[in-house]
């Protein structure tokens, strides 16, 4: 048999089919382009995580004219579901897959979630995990969703998370005070950077001092000074000028215990008394009384940064006589002391310008240790009975004496002693003189003296 050369056919392609071929590849390289960015995008995040899977049309159906939904999935309980700034939520998912992660998602009036936690689902599959529900998320109000999402799954759960409005947190560094003292304020809660008012055992009327937040909404080792409160147990109050938001603290006030002292010990009337006193609360006004602690006060003295009161320099009155107390009371915070002094009674002297006379003598006095400037008026026949008989009347100088000073004339009808009595106007020092009067050798013819009537200006 003779060897034959095989023949070589040629492929049964024409040019439309080799067309078809082309064109169809290329439907397929485009399809492949479009899905790739979405399949590298899957999850949304920076890790190439997927997202969730739209989800299909939730069954639901009518239960007692409420609708609910027909098919479970996954939950998420939070504890507590009423959470205050800074405070730690707990989260409890159920319905994951076991061995699967899961992001916890937080969103503020719709806004973009943040990761807040995460967790990896037990074989009955469930989830827990926990956060600090953030200051300035709180601060901002609205609402709150907190989103379960498992990693690479369209599985999610859902729990709104309620911020507790109105309430914010404080701490002091210390539990117990007095007015005046400095304490450190830790507090959060508030609206960022709003103004924070502080008061002492109370939350209304003109503020102690006033803080401001931070941009977190916290106010962080703030000094303040105690302010008023009544002793015992009371608290410190601050709220937020805007939000409202208040939060308390409590606090023992410890009782201010002032103490006052006054120089001289003793003074006579129209002398000065000068009176101090300290513990007060700062800044707060004194009130002064004297011998009771009711009343319209004898003056008021406003304490200093210390609780100071010093330099109440007065002019003891005419009139005070003996033992007398001060009454120091603090306006705002009622603590109370009290001083003593004594006021010393004047004890002026007098003699005539003559220790004997003939009648018709006339009689000038020489005095000294009546009160300043006083007016003196001169009685005669003055007994323990009887106010006796105003014949003279003269002014004293500025140290309380004279010399030469008014007029008398011993009377015709005048036998044996003559005694005199001097009785300061104001002060109501008394002297006395006496004057011996010489018994006349024949009839005296002195006319008898018209009744002494006393000056405007000698009154006194």
């Amino acid at each position: 048999m003779r060897w034959r050369r095989p023949t070589l056919r040629r492929p049964n392609w024409s040019w439309r089919k080799t067309a078809v071929a082309v064109v169809g590849l290329l439907v397929v390289v485009w399809l492949g382009r479009g899905l790739l960015p979405a399949i590298g995008t899957i999850g949304g995040s920076e890790e190439g995580e997927e997202a969730p899977k739209p989800k299909p049309p939730e069954q639901v159906i009518d239960l007692d004219g409420k609708k609910v939904p027909a098919v479970g999935g996954p939950v998420a309980v939070l504890n507590p579901g009423l959470a205050r700034p800074g405070a730690t939520v707990g989260v409890a998912g159920s319905g994951f897959d076991p061995g699967a992660r899961v992001r916890v998602l937080l969103s503020t009036d719709g806004g973009k979630p943040k990761e807040v936690a995460s967790g990896k689902v037990d074989r009955n599959g469930s989830v827990t995990a926990e956060f600090t529900f953030p200051q300035g998320a709180a601060a901002a109000g609205g609402e709150h969703l907190v989103t379960v999402h498992q990693v690479n799954s369209d599985k999610v759960a859902e729990a709104e998370l309620v911020a507790q409005a109105g309430v914010a947190t404080v701490e002091l560094s210390d539990d117990t005070a007095t007015p005046g003292d400095t304490l450190t304020v830790n507090a959060q809660g508030f609206l960022p950077e709003e103004k924070v008012n502080v008061y002492w055992g109370r939350a209304a009327g003109k503020p102690a001092a006033t803080l401001e937040a931070d941009e977190h909404g916290a106010i962080s080792k703030e000094s303040v000074r105690v302010g008023v409160a009544p002793a015992g147990q009371s608290t410190l109050v601050l709220v937020g000028a805007k939000s409202q938001s208040a939060a308390v603290a409590p606090f023992t006030m410890l009782s201010l215990y002032p103490s006052a002292t006054s120089q001289p010990y003793a003074a006579r009337a129209g002398q000065a008394i000068t009176v101090s006193g300290k513990g007060f609360a700062p800044g707060e006004r004194v009130l002064v009384h004297v011998n009771r602690p009711t009343g319209v006060p004898a003056f008021v003295k406003e304490a200093d940064e210390r609780g100071h009161v010093a330099g109440v320099t007065f002019k003891l009155p005419f009139g005070l006589k003996g033992e007398q107390r001060l009454i120091l009371t603090g306006e705002h915070s009622r603590a109370s002391t009290s001083t003593g002094f004594t006021v010393m009674p004047y004890q002026p002297s007098a003699r005539a310008n003559t220790y004997g006379g003939l009648p018709g003598t006339t009689l000038n006095f020489y005095v000294k240790g009546f009160a300043p400037n006083e007016a003196v008026h001169v009685y005669a026949n003055r007994t323990k009975s009887s106010q006796g008989e105003l014949v003279s009347a003269f002014r004293v100088d500025g140290k309380g004496t004279a010399s030469a000073a008014g007029k008398y004339v011993i009377p015709g009808d005048a036998q044996g002693k003559l005694t005199l009595t001097l009785v300061g106007a104001k002060s109501e020092g008394t002297a006395t003189t006496t004057v011996t009067v010489d018994k006349p050798d024949g009839p005296v013819n002195v006319p008898p003296q018209p009744k002494y009537k006393l000056p405007p200006d000698l009154e006194d």
